[in-house]
């Protein structure tokens, strides 16, 4: 069953359409460059869509398209397209100076984890090796509904190799969501 909040937030296909045509007729702006690709503003509209480079980033693009119900923790994805590394997303807020402190504290630490472990681990390594001991609650359940939403993913070494840091997370909707992987 299909709850009343899953369609007022999602898309319909004229919707989908108004915003492909938009793309088509370049009517959009740049907006910001991550490191494998260029983002860009939809005119007139609250999303945005990425051209990547990185194949393992559309990967995880495609496994949660129109899916923002089990992946929270992401920004919503809501088109893709594969021929051109595309995909259309909501568009997120700003972290608070708080978010962004409390993050960094939590990379500050894994950092160090990191070289006394000697070898590849992943934050969530950390986090459960008592990385959450002094870490903001918030944080910690942002942490730890990605970490399960990565593992139902099932992409291969994607906890290894996520982008994990300050400026790919931001709000959607008031919560915490990874918008670049």
């Amino acid at each position: 069953m299909i709850r009343l909040k899953q369609i007022l937030t999602e898309l319909s296909n004229d919707e989908l359409s108004v915003l492909l045509r938009k793309i088509q007729n370049n009517e959009f702006r740049f907006f910001d460059q991550g490191d494998n690709g260029r983002v860009y503003e939809i005119d007139g509209e609250d999303k945005l869509f990425k051209i990547t480079t990185e194949s393992e980033e559309f990967e995880v693009a495609e496994v949660i398209v129109g899916r923002k119900g089990e992946f929270s923790a992401f920004i919503p994805i809501y088109y893709v397209n594969e021929k051109k590394l595309l995909y259309i997303m909501s568009k997120a807020d700003q972290l608070s100076g708080n978010d962004k402190q409390n993050i960094e504290q939590f990379l500050q630490g894994y950092k160090s984890y990191a070289r006394e472990m000697g070898g590849e681990v992943s934050i969530f390594d950390y986090l459960s090796d008592d990385g959450a001991r002094d870490l903001d609650q918030e944080i910690v359940s942002f942490l730890r509904s990605l970490q399960t939403e990565i593992k139902k993913m099932g992409i291969v070494d994607l906890e290894l190799n996520l982008d994990f840091k300050t400026d790919n997370v931001m709000r959607w909707q008031g919560r915490l969501v990874l918008i670049d992987w």
